[in-house]
């Protein structure tokens, strides 16, 4: 999926509930030191009202892979599932943007999941407040 149109579908869900919250976990071996490894990141920022997450690969040489951003929300007004996904170019030194999701109001789930093409383990991210995906 294009960038334009990742961006595109961001803008056109701004209307959607989240809320704020993160949490992650680590997906690499314990004796790999961290530079040496591809890793993600899904990041949760509140801005002006509205909740903004985006996903992250970060490589430490250049890498390909595929991602898939999950996010489901459910309110007073009725329950949303969003899916993300598409292939990625990876450069070191440099955060990649995986796709942007701003979104109003409260209570949500968000799963990343990057799949490396050079067979590191895969990373998986989560963010949200609400039932797990």
């Amino acid at each position: 999926m294009s960038r334009l149109i990742v961006k595109s579908l961001a803008a056109s869900l701004l209307t959607l509930s989240f809320a704020w919250g993160a949490a992650a976990g680590g997906d690499a071996p314990a004796d790999t030191p961290p530079e040496t490894i591809p890793s993600c990141d899904l990041r949760v920022a509140d801005r002006g009202g509205s909740v903004v997450l985006e996903g992250l690969a970060f490589a430490p040489a250049p890498l390909t892979g595929v991602y898939e951003l999950a996010i489901s929300q459910g309110g007073p007004a009725g329950h949303s599932n969003i899916r993300q996904s598409g292939e990625f170019e990876a450069t070191p030194g440099a955060a990649t943007s995986l796709g942007v999701v701003s979104l109003s109001g409260r209570g949500y789930a968000a799963t990343l999941v990057v799949h490396w093409d050079d067979g590191s383990p895969d990373c998986t991210r989560e963010a949200g407040t609400a039932r797990a995906l």
